[in-house]
């Protein structure tokens, strides 16, 4: 996996806001200088949250904490097992966080998805290292497994 300024340098190019920054204020300008200039506390919270989500433990199964809801857990639960009901639970289609036209945006949602499941494969680690959690982005879906 890419490390993560590889995987943004990939992406930057793509990104209106910094190419504008960037005409504005001499391309020689990194992306280091950029984030410094126009970024927010607000900015900072809104994109750690993204990255380091908060999971829960639900009948020993990990799951995002922002999905999970009682009656659509118990829903899903008559027609799966634990594990696979938390599989379905924790699916996130990435192209949800940065497409309101889904066309030209392949390349920053490949790049998005690396990154998140980089990231929340940290804190599942980080919050639950013994359950065996396994974090993926397969091009359209971030998966998170459990290994029973």
């Amino acid at each position: 996996m890419k490390d993560i300024r590889a995987l943004f340098l990939d992406v930057q190019e793509h990104l209106e806001q910094y190419i504008q920054w960037q005409i504005d204020h001499k391309p020689s300008l990194d992306v280091d200088a950029f984030a410094r200039e126009v970024s927010t506390a607000e900015d900072v919270f809104r994109v750690s949250l993204l990255l380091y989500p908060r999971f829960i433990e639900v009948e020993g199964a990990v799951v995002l904490a922002e999905h999970y809801e009682e009656e659509n857990w118990k829903a899903w639960r008559e027609k799966l097992e634990v594990f696979e009901t938390a599989r379905m639970v924790n699916h996130v289609h990435v192209e949800d966080f940065l497409c309101r036209d889904y066309q030209g945006c392949t390349n920053t949602c490949d790049s998005l998805g690396s990154l998140l499941a980089h990231f929340w494969q940290l804190a599942v680690n980080d919050q639950f290292p013994k359950a065996g959690v396994v974090v993926e982005y397969d091009g359209d879906v971030i998966n998170i497994s459990q290994i029973e």
